[in-house]
């Protein structure tokens, strides 16, 4: 589904599951689209979710929003939620789409119910804690470092240019998914028939509208200014103890800072328990 928005942009998503069941919005990852979920939608039907999966401006079938901020996705989702006649609803955000989820809350109010962050990437504020810095693995460690050091503008492009390799056919973004899930992703999607392939359909979906999105998203994960004590939902955070990406550190530094959320720990799960958790995550919304 395609919807104009009142500054003239599309905001593109997918309305699947129970028409009639609990409306939940899901947020991507980075570099991901709407399509970087569960490749089976008739869980969510089963189970009575109304699955909204959005792909965020300048991901996928959205346009880019030049000045977006990270409360403007929830006044974009609000304006569609009106033409839904959707009146509330539950926020799910896998890893970037974690910070995303947190920064449209605000903007939606008392339509969110709940949001759920699985696997959420730490805001740069937290690589000022020395927890959080030493959870990390080695990829998310060496993106803190260069946070530290470089100008989040010019770092955002370079950053996007290495994660979305140029002429993505279908191989090389499976080759790609593959390669960045690391061994323990890779176990991870292996145990859910067809999700790597559905998540290499999601990257090369990704830059349909440009690189412009990517850039957008690393930097908002590079610039500190996240508004956590305005998030009034109750916030349940989902980490893996085997997540070296967004370690159960990070659920902690977030929930420290949160009005009102929990961790809740997998164990032995990594980055990609989105996918082998997926139906007890939609049937808690």
């Amino acid at each position: 589904m395609r919807f104009r928005l009142p500054d003239d942009r599309v905001l593109a998503l997918d309305d699947v599951g129970d028409r009639a069941g609990r409306p939940v919005v899901y947020l991507h990852g980075t570099p991901d689209s709407r399509l970087a979920r569960h490749p089976d939608d008739g869980i969510a039907a089963r189970l009575g979710v109304r699955l909204l999966a959005v792909d965020r401006p300048g991901f996928g079938a959205s346009d880019a929003s030049p000045g977006a901020t990270r409360r403007s996705l929830g006044d974009d989702l609000a304006h569609v939620l009106d033409r839904l006649a959707v009146d509330q609803v539950a926020l799910l955000g896998w890893s970037s789409g974690g910070l995303a989820a947190l920064g449209a809350a605000p903007a939606l109010g008392p339509r969110v119910a709940t949001v759920t962050l699985v696997a959420a990437v730490p805001p740069v504020e937290a690589y000022a804690d020395e927890s959080v810095l030493a959870a990390l693995g080695p990829a998310r460690r060496m993106f803190a470092d260069l946070a530290a050091e470089d100008d989040p503008a010019p770092l955002a492009a370079e950053l996007a240019s290495f994660l979305l390799p140029p002429a993505l056919t279908g191989d090389l973004a499976l080759e790609h998914v593959l390669e960045a899930a690391g061994a323990l992703g890779r176990e991870e999607l292996a145990r859910v028939p067809g999700a790597a392939e559905q998540l290499a359909v999601a990257l090369a979906a990704t830059v349909a509208q440009g690189p412009e999105g990517v850039e957008q998203d690393l930097l908002h994960q590079l610039t500190a200014g996240v508004d956590l004590d305005v998030v009034t939902a109750p916030v349940r955070l989902v980490h893996g103890d085997a997540d070296d990406v967004a370690p159960p550190a990070v659920g902690h530094w977030l929930a420290d800072r949160l009005p009102a959320a929990l961790v809740e720990v997998v164990p032995g799960a990594g980055h990609h328990l989105l996918f082998t958790h997926w139906a007890d995550l939609l049937a808690r919304q």
